[in-house]
């Protein structure tokens, strides 16, 4: 099982246009969306053009056919924001009749076309934020009800003072932990250094460095050659230190926003690619396989109690004898093993509150 946790979700244009003339004009602090209409959404594609549904779509079935089998969809506002884009997922997936988890995968006029040529695909959601030296985020309490909509978080620090926040303050556990840093290392050459105590710091508390592949091995054909092999030049060397930082461990790969149509490369050719820049080749595929997995699975203890979560267990019979328990209540019980052979089909567990075993 393959992930590729970066593919960006289109926002209609006049949320992406209205949020960058109010950060302009408020200087990186940008009003609330509008989440009245937001919220009677009953459909993700809904304020979208069919240009933007066709290419997400077109991208999807292009992941599909490359091996991947979970796909985060990702929201990216434009403008670092201390609000909150609404979920757009809440009510419904990109494409029901693919995900194991929904009831159109198995039932509904579409599944007998999906179940017969598209294989199964897991779609996640995912909020992805930019970072800079405004420090603006929305990864406050009072926005906690909405951040525990998406299942991932993520931040993308410009500038050292936003790295440092990013591997401190927001790694720490708790209901707005991120999950992911991405580094867009081809950009340029950093000019920050990246600190093996903050990245080890993170690393310890479960934070993965992302690495995107497709804007920097593979642009855009409208850019000028130049900008393009300075691009890959970037990647490379960055790449490098981060993997000299970190020895491989805790990195992921994903496509990622701004690559060409076709950028897209196999989980085998991202292996490769990992092993150009440094890294031993079980780490390289941990990077598409493993690691990717483990971070979903820690993202979900956002949604719990203060991020406990517990795997239930099964307490076998004391002795394997069969017996009576009396309770503190004097209600007389029967024991796991006489259940188990009246074949009820129910899990008895030890308490305390038993007194006193009768043989």
């Amino acid at each position: 099982m393959y992930f590729d946790l970066y593919l960006p979700f289109p926002l209609p244009y006049d949320v992406e246009d209205g949020s960058s003339k109010k950060n302009k004009k408020g200087k990186g602090k940008a009003s609330a969306p509008n989440t009245t209409s937001n919220n009677r959404k009953t459909d993700c594609w809904d304020g979208l053009e069919s240009g933007q549904k066709d290419g997400f779509a077109r991208r999807v079935a292009l992941t599909g056919h490359l091996g991947y089998s979970v796909v985060g969809c990702t929201i990216t506002p434009g403008e670092p924001s201390n609000q909150v884009y609404p979920c757009p997922f809440a009510q419904s997936l990109p494409f029901p009749n693919l995900d194991p988890r929904s009831s159109s995968h198995h039932a509904g006029p579409s599944s007998s076309s999906s179940s017969s040529g598209s294989p199964p695909m897991v779609q996640v959601s995912r909020y992805h934020m930019r970072l800079d030296d405004n420090r603006v985020h929305p990864l406050t309490s009072q926005n906690t009800n909405s951040l525990r909509a998406y299942d991932l978080l993520s931040v993308a620090p410009t500038s050292e003072k936003a790295f440092q926040l990013a591997c401190t303050d927001m790694a720490n556990p708790g209901p707005n932990q991120v999950s992911i840093i991405t580094l867009p290392l081809h950009e340029r050459p950093f000019t920050f250094r990246f600190n093996r105590k903050q990245m080890r710091q993170a690393q310890r508390n479960g934070v993965v460095f992302e690495l995107l592949y497709s804007p920097a091995l593979f642009p855009p054909t409208s850019l000028p050659p130049d900008v393009a092999k300075r691009y890959r030049q970037n990647f490379l060397s960055n790449a490098r230190e981060v993997v000299r930082i970190t020895g491989g461990k805790g990195v992921i790969f994903s496509s990622g926003p701004g690559g060409g149509e076709n950028g897209l490369r196999g989980a085998l050719d991202i292996v490769n690619l990992g092993t150009m820049i440094g890294m031993p080749a079980n780490l390289a595929k941990e990077a598409v396989e493993k690691a990717p997995r483990l971070v979903l699975l820690r993202a979900q203890a956002r949604r719990t109690f203060k991020a406990v979560m517990s795997m239930p267990r099964i307490v076998p019979a004391p002795g394997g004898a069969v017996a009576n328990a009396e309770d503190s209540n004097g209600v007389v019980a029967s024991s796991p093993a006489k259940r188990a052979a009246e074949g009820d089909g129910q899990i008895a567990v030890e308490t305390k509150s038993a007194k006193k075993v009768k043989t």
